[in-house]
């Protein structure tokens, strides 16, 4: 994926969002679907790509949310 796309990730016993290419996480929560649901929404406000990523670390989906003009 590219810079500023969201990222949903496990660490330190929360799951998180990230923007690709920043430090900081932008949001944690302690249930999965709650992070995934936030990180979603953070990706298409933004309109850039969103990877869900396992509690392993491996990728498990990746979506664009990008504007593609006809």
């Amino acid at each position: 994926m590219a810079e500023g796309d969201v990222h949903t990730y496990f660490e330190d016993g929360l799951w998180k969002n990230r923007v690709e290419g920043g430090s900081r996480a932008s949001n944690t929560s302690r249930r999965r679907t709650d992070a995934v649901l936030s990180g979603r929404l953070i990706a298409k406000k933004r309109h850039v790509g969103h990877v869900v990523h396992k509690a392993d670390g491996e990728v498990e989906t990746e979506r664009d949310y990008r504007r593609t003009r006809p």
